[in-house]
């Protein structure tokens, strides 16, 4: 017989140990049920590692398009900025200079950005980032579904559904887009809380996420945001305003017609103080970043062919049953728009349950979002319909921005409530047997199609190849190659998706999503399954049908050390290459060549002045027609270039004045010996009117810039010398040169112009001995001031107008806001007389002679029976219990206390049926 260490029998400690083991795991199981939202938010934690497992277990990395050209390199500059102890204002190492915080692509503001600060490698930092945000987007859609009413397992699979959708997961290239839309379910449910709360501060405060997207994204994701923000305020007057005039009676509303008024529009100016508190707290990031657009190539491109660019093709629905039907950005994509601006995918399981949400109660958030789901799918069709020729394109702030797919994350969203919703009516009011015979009709037809079309893909696609054309047949014929193909890649480079390459098949997916949902949907109509356990398996199939369907699987991942992989011409830059002279990436669009050869902004992660750079469509316009329509020669010269860098050899013209230093087998480098320094100084100027008139100065080799600056609209005395003095030079020495801070010693022994080869842009100011000096426009794009005879000190500073206006407007958000609502009167007549929904300030006190606590009643919470938020003491919680609690609220339609009183006995004694004898006190307060 066996014996523990204490001497005793066996069979006296195994019971006890047994049963403790029982207790324990009793606990957690009562301790689960109690909070389950633990469970809900461990999966949104899990699954997005699950889905990015590469990037922690493979020591591997993203790198897909805007990816590698912009957000790698330039966090690593905006943290190095914050580690100096600067606002990342202004880069100076690309395009010789450019701003920074304006252009807004990496948030320079966005508080998530101080990943990039830890000692981590910046490989990791970018993947923790991206993952951070997959979680955040299923937390904010849970929350926007509870406050919605959905309990916690409808609530999860919404927040699935969107957090690991199809949009988020095609769109981490654009991390901008991405992180943007992640905070949007979070501003829907503030401005749902606010609308429904009616608290001013409380409408103050909810404007602190969509300051955080607009510190974070891009600003088509903003203004996207406050359009849906501005529809749902509509709604909800719309919807008020019905309800107020079925309620309020004509003698009311003739007495009180402004008090009416104000109390009907009291939600909806709520929701417009959080709008305004949003954008005076976002004002630090969209001032500068409205400025750089005046000054950018944006601002001069219109009309309806560049705002329905990218339009989403209606073919790419296909997505929502197989995702990756036509290809993605691993297997190959053969669409005609980006992959990333055209997948959406929620789930097969929610996309049901979304069309059974018309089951349950249709509220006014249901018929919201229905309204937004069609909407949005009009408006991503872009050129597939006349709504942008007819309407659309004459809207101010829409005209900027192109790429109407990108409405596709409020179809995301929409969908992923409505499913919820759609879960939440199977869960209250079961399957019925009819509706399990139409949705096995459904699934029987899904199945089906998707056999003949296996059986007879090999006709089809000569059909296809012979018979359509366009986009239409692209798709197609992709879809018959790897709509039923196992990619290789799946079966070697995935940790996970090894272990499950063959749903990684579109079809193959569906079929397993088909034959799960019928077993899901039987087991429950036929009772063998419960409301737990149906729920339970639910969400389970969802998580692993986005994991499958997202992440690796249709993005692709390298090595690490991927971003270091420069090339050799490009070592012989960094090596060579001094502090103030420049180097020319040419030709450097793809990933490869802008890891390999400094193009886009890597010049900005390795701090090596660049003469090119992005192509983005924030660059400035001078800057574009500068390298369009000037000499070769002359802007080699007024950029400060010394090594030009290209993936090959260029012509024998370009050969015959530049040296071929460095030559590979991908790269080429050729040196300019003598370089225009970046600061000079020059005692000629040619004063012109405008820019244009400057540009055409430089069109030839006519002008000598070493001698001559051109100037626009200079003021004052022109400094002229004789033809011996212009030739003579003055000494410029870098005394400090930081990003945001230049400053220079400059000797001259006549008058004469300081040129200084950086970038003109407002918000820089000079000083010469401390005295403010003019800055003037030099050599079309640069910068000049003029420097008398001697020995000087000359700063230049960065310190923009505009910035320094948004940082005060951020700190006066909440006083104005007070003063704004500080002169509005307070209506003097009961509540109850307007508005149901707010009726007074009416409290009904029920004690029970069980001797429970008096409790005030008010509205119920879909689980558990409350009173202002407290659970109720004795009360059974059962469901017919639940059913039978009423709101206080509808008990209190008139402010008369005879009918109020007897309302909220009859309440009272129909909830609690065991306990008769209720006493009801009805206290009337008069308003504050």
């Amino acid at each position: 017989m066996g014996r523990d260490h204490q001497g005793r029998p066996q069979y006296l400690v195994s019971p006890v140990v047994n049963l403790a083991k029982l207790r324990f795991i009793a606990c957690l199981h009562r301790y689960a049920r109690r909070h389950s939202y633990f469970a809900s938010i461990a999966l949104f934690v899990i699954l997005p590692v699950a889905s990015f497992c590469e990037l922690f277990f493979n020591a591997q990395t993203l790198w897909r398009s805007d990816i590698t050209a912009i957000h790698y390199p330039y966090r690593i500059l905006v943290a190095e900025e914050w580690r100096a102890g600067r606002v990342p204002l202004w880069n100076p190492y690309q395009h010789a200079g450019i701003p920074l915080l304006a252009e807004g692509q990496v948030g320079p503001l966005y508080p998530l950005n101080a990943f990039f600060l830890s000692p981590l490698p910046h490989s990791l930092e970018l993947s923790l980032f991206i993952v951070l945000h997959y979680t955040l987007a299923a937390l904010f859609t849970y929350i926007l579904a509870r406050t919605l009413g959905l309990s916690t397992a409808p609530a999860t699979l919404a927040a699935l559904s969107f957090g690991l959708g199809g949009v988020l997961m095609a769109q981490v290239g654009n991390l901008n887009v991405m992180t943007g839309i992640v905070w949007l379910p979070l501003i829907l449910a503030m401005a749902v809380l606010v609308a429904r709360r009616g608290n001013w501060l409380l409408a103050q405060l909810a404007g602190l996420p969509l300051a955080l997207q607009s510190f974070t994204a891009q600003p088509q994701i903003v203004v996207y945001t406050f359009i849906i923000l501005a529809a749902y305020l509509v709604y909800r007057f719309i919807l008020d305003s019905l309800r107020t005039l079925r309620q309020t009676s004509i003698a009311d509303a003739k007495s009180s017609k402004l008090k009416v008024v104000w109390h009907t529009a009291r939600p909806s100016l709520c929701i417009l103080v959080m709008m305004i508190s949003g954008l005076l707290l976002s004002a630090p990031q969209w001032l500068p970043t409205w400025e750089l657009q005046q000054l950018s190539v944006r601002a001069r491109e219109r009309g309806l062919k560049f705002m329905t660019k990218n339009s989403w093709p209606p073919l790419m629905a296909v997505n929502l049953l197989l995702p990756s039907a036509f290809g993605n950005n691993v297997t190959g994509f053969k669409g005609g728009d980006p992959f990333a601006e055209d997948f959406i995918y929620v789930g097969f399981l929610p996309l049901v349950c979304a069309f059974l949400a018309w089951r349950g109660r249709i509220s006014r958030n249901i018929l919201f979002f229905w309204i937004l789901l069609i909407s949005a799918i009009l408006l991503a069709l872009g050129s597939h319909t006349p709504l942008y020729r007819w309407f659309i394109q004459y809207l101010p702030l829409l005209s900027l921005f192109r790429i109407p797919a990108r409405w596709l994350m409020a179809v995301n969203l929409a969908l992923a409530i409505l499913a919820g919703y759609g879960l939440q009516a199977l869960l209250e009011k079961g399957l019925s047997r009819r509706l399990w015979l139409i949705c096995t009709e459904c699934f029987l037809i899904l199945g089906l199609g998707l056999l003949l079309l296996y059986i007879f893909r090999t006709p089809l696609y000569a059909w296809v190849e012979s018979s359509w054309n366009g986009l239409a047949q692209r798709l197609a014929l992709r879809f018959l190659e790897l709509g039923f193909a196992i990619h290789p890649i799946y079966q070697t480079e995935r940790l996970l998706l090894r272990w499950l390459s063959p749903l990684t098949v579109p079809a193959v997916l569906l079929a397993f999503n088909l034959l799960n949902a019928w077993a899901l949907f039987t087991g429950y109509a036929l009772r063998m399954l419960s409301r737990r356990t149906f729920a339970i398996w639910a969400v389970a199939t969802v998580a692993l049908d986005l994991v499958v369907a997202g992440g690796t699987s249709i993005n692709p991942v390298r090595s690490e050390d991927w971003w270091h992989s420069l090339s050799g011409g490009a070592r012989y830059v960094l090596k060579h290459l001094d502090t103030h002279s420049r180097v020319w990436p040419l030709g450097m669009g793809r990933e490869i060549a802008a890891v390999r050869n400094l193009g886009q902004y890597f010049p900005s992660a390795y701090r090596v002045r660049s003469a090119g750079g992005h192509g983005s469509p924030l660059m400035l316009k001078r800057m574009d027609a500068f390298l369009h329509r000037a000499h070769p020669l002359q802007q080699v010269q007024l950029l400060g270039v010394r090594y030009i860098l290209t993936e090959g050899r260029m012509g024998a013209d370009v050969e015959s004045v530049f040296d071929r230093v460095y030559q590979d087998d991908s790269s080429v480098v050729y040196e300019n010996r003598t370089p225009l320094p970046r600061a000079l100084v020059v005692h000629q100027a040619v004063i012109v009117p405008d820019g244009e008139s400057a540009l055409k100065k430089f069109t030839d080799l006519s002008l000598d810039v070493r001698q001559v600056v051109v100037l626009e609209g200079a003021e004052g005395d022109v400094v002229q010398h004789s033809e011996d003095v212009s030739h003579t030079t003055g000494e410029v020495r870098f005394i400090l040169d930081t990003p945001q801070m230049v400053e220079l010693y400059v000797r001259s022994s006549f008058d004469g112009y300081l040129v200084l080869l950086d970038t003109w842009y407002p918000g820089w100011e000079a000083t010469i001995d401390g005295v403010p000096t003019p800055i003037y426009r030099a050599n079309y794009i640069a910068r000049a001031v003029r420097i008398p005879s001697g020995e000087h000190h000359v700063r230049f500073i960065y310190r923009p107008f505009v910035f320094q206006l948004g940082v005060s407007q951020f700190g006066s958000d909440h006083d104005a806001c007070e003063r704004s609502v500080a002169h509005i009167p307070a209506p003097d007549v009961p509540r109850c007389a307007v508005n149901r929904q707010r009726s007074a300030d009416v409290l009904a006190k029920v004690h029970t002679n069980t001797g429970s606590p008096i409790i005030p009643w008010a509205r119920r919470r879909p689980s558990v029976p409350t009173m202002f938020g407290h659970p109720i003491e004795g009360a059974p919680h059962t469901a017919a219990m639940r059913r039978r609690a009423v709101s206080f609220r509808r008990a209190t339609a008139t402010g008369d206390p005879a009918q109020l009183l007897q309302r909220a006995k009859s309440r009272a004694h129909r909830l609690d049926a065991p306990h008769r004898d209720v006493a009801v006190r009805v206290v009337i307060r008069p308003l504050q």
